[in-house]
């Protein structure tokens, strides 16, 4: 589960966080809920399909960064369609994003299960980061 702090609602005190994504049923789905240790607040949220934007960078410090590459490139048109579909995105958008597929191990665990029905063979690889202190 990642977490990450803010300013709480209520009163204003720090507040912390917490989320994560999962799949069901071969449904991407997130949720969590900020809680304030201060005056007891707690608010919980939900939604279905990718993450926020804003909800991304926590989920890759914790999981870290990985990759879906297609195991056959003969398989890049149906794989397009796949990926177009579960992402809600365009042809072009599709192009590009395949050449370099990378996020979340969840978001793309989904979206290789959609390619996993339509009999498409891919593998999941966690990037390598690379270290700077050394």
């Amino acid at each position: 589960m990642a977490q990450y702090t803010q300013i709480c609602s209520s009163c204003g005190a720090t507040e912390i966080v917490n989320y994560r994504q999962h799949l069901i049923k071969g449904e991407l789905y997130w949720s969590g809920y900020a809680n304030c240790k201060s005056c007891g607040s707690t608010i919980e949220f939900d939604g279905q399909g990718d993450l926020p934007e804003e909800l991304k960078p926590a989920i890759l410090l914790e999981e870290g960064e990985w990759q879906l590459v297609l195991d056959d490139q003969n398989d890049v048109v149906p794989a397009l369609r796949v990926l177009r579909k579960r992402r809600q995105i365009s042809l072009q958008d599709a192009k590009a994003l395949l050449n370099d597929l990378r996020g979340t191990k969840t978001t793309l665990a989904w979206i290789q299960d959609g390619l996993r029905q339509v009999n498409i063979s891919s593998t999941l690889v966690r990037c390598v980061s690379e270290d700077k202190n050394g």
